[in-house]
């Protein structure tokens, strides 16, 4: 692909709306020592889509909560800081994800409900390895949003779409980076890391969604490694997020920089197989 397309690719990051105000100050509030629920609530209502969204996904059996609310105020009672956190980027990464990504293949749900499932697949992960409270916001937010470059390149990718497909049916092999480099010159992955870079998010996040399709950075921290596994698990369990889906494994050394066993993992796959097709489930 010529410096030119590259060069109005990595300008089209500025035609995406960024992170949404609304968000950030709800997030400000949830990191202080006594949380004020009832200005979250009222920070959180002034975007309704984040708000409707927000109620949708705390009424889904997947957080499984006791009863059905219909108040923001009575979820965050019955919810803990950090699961209002992932609810909340959740309800975010609707916004962005709300159009079908023909490029990829994917569909507006089906890359809503992946990116929810890597959110989940995150947060059980945190939880079996003790991930300490404060490096959680970032797991989350990276796992939610690690396909935003894929909003970004899916113009491209549709115009190469056949040239996608031609290259994956002679290079079987390759992983799913090593063809968007081949077709368009760039990956996802690499334009969601500079789109984050410049909303001016920390640089675990960033670097984060960066590396989840680079088998080299992604084992560079215990945050990215954990979102490439998420999603890595989401595409095997037939949460797809788009031509991507195929090809996958767990190296072996991904675990080790977690910090977990394989054996761990595969008997917390059927509690995140459950929480997941109840999301697709409420979300369809």
């Amino acid at each position: 692909m010529s410096e030119f397309i590259l060069e109005r690719i990595f300008e089209k990051v500025d035609t995406l709306p960024p992170f949404p105000k609304t968000a950030q100050r709800a997030l400000e509030l949830l990191r202080e020592e006594e949380v004020n629920y009832k200005e979250l609530e009222e920070v959180i209502k002034t975007d309704p889509a984040i708000a409707v969204n927000f109620l949708k996904l705390v009424n889904s059996a997947a957080f499984s909560l006791p009863q059905k609310v219909d108040s923001l105020l009575k979820a965050f009672m019955l919810l803990g800081t950090e699961q209002i956190k992932l609810i909340l980027l959740a309800a975010v990464a609707s916004k962005y994800f709300s159009k079908d990504l023909t490029g990829y293949g994917v569909s507006a749900k089906d890359i809503w409900v992946h990116s929810i499932v890597c959110g989940i697949i995150a947060e059980e992960l945190a939880q079996l390895i003790k991930l300490p409270v404060e490096k959680r916001e970032s797991l989350y937010m990276a796992a939610l949003l690690h396909d935003l470059g894929k909003i970004i390149l899916d113009l491209y990718t549709t115009l190469e779409a056949k040239k996608f497909y031609e290259l994956m049916e002679k290079n079987p092999e390759d992983t799913f980076m090593q063809i968007e480099w081949l077709a368009v010159g760039v990956d996802h992955g690499m334009v969601g890391g500079f789109l984050l870079k410049k909303w001016e998010f920390p640089k675990e996040i960033y670097f984060s969604i960066r590396a989840h399709h680079d088998s080299d950075l992604m084992i560079q921290g215990k945050i990215p490694a954990m979102v490439a596994l998420a999603n890595i698990l989401a595409n095997m369990l037939g949460f797809i997020g788009g031509l991507d889906a195929f090809n996958y494994s767990i190296p072996s050394n991904l675990l080790e920089i977690i910090g977990i066993k394989a054996e761990e993992l595969e008997k917390l796959l059927p509690k995140i197989y459950k929480r997941a097709l109840l999301v697709e489930k409420f979300l369809v």
